[in-house]
């Protein structure tokens, strides 16, 4: 089995791509099953069937509490430090009023020598 019939493979069978890029397979993982079984495994068929299966609310709720506890509170509170101090220095060095910033030099009058 070659590259390009598996790719001619996943244009005939798109939700086996979709259920790439929805984080259920890989790509790898596909090439190998193809690889070992050809087109016309019922293998895919299962993984479309698990792909179909309708979710209830409980498990939707269920996977955004794991997404909030697979975040690492202590790398936020270091991104938001740093941001923090980013701002700082920045409300630091750009002047608050416009009427703070006043040129400090004083115009010099003209000089015309040789009557130009």
């Amino acid at each position: 089995m070659s590259k390009e019939s598996f790719k001619e493979f996943i244009k005939k069978r798109p939700e086996l791509a979709q259920a790439v890029f929805n984080n259920k397979t890989t790509f790898q993982k596909l090439y190998e099953t193809y690889d070992m079984y050809g087109e016309d495994s019922n293998v895919f068929d299962e993984l479309l069937a698990s792909k179909n299966e309708v979710k209830d609310t409980g498990s939707s709720f269920k996977e955004i509490t794991n997404l909030f506890r697979n975040i690492d509170l202590d790398t936020v509170q270091r991104s938001v430090n740093g941001l923090q101090k980013a701002i700082g220095l920045i409300s630091e060095i750009v002047p608050k009023n416009n009427n703070e910033f006043s040129p400090n030099y004083d115009e010099r009058p003209i000089n015309k020598y040789y009557e130009d």
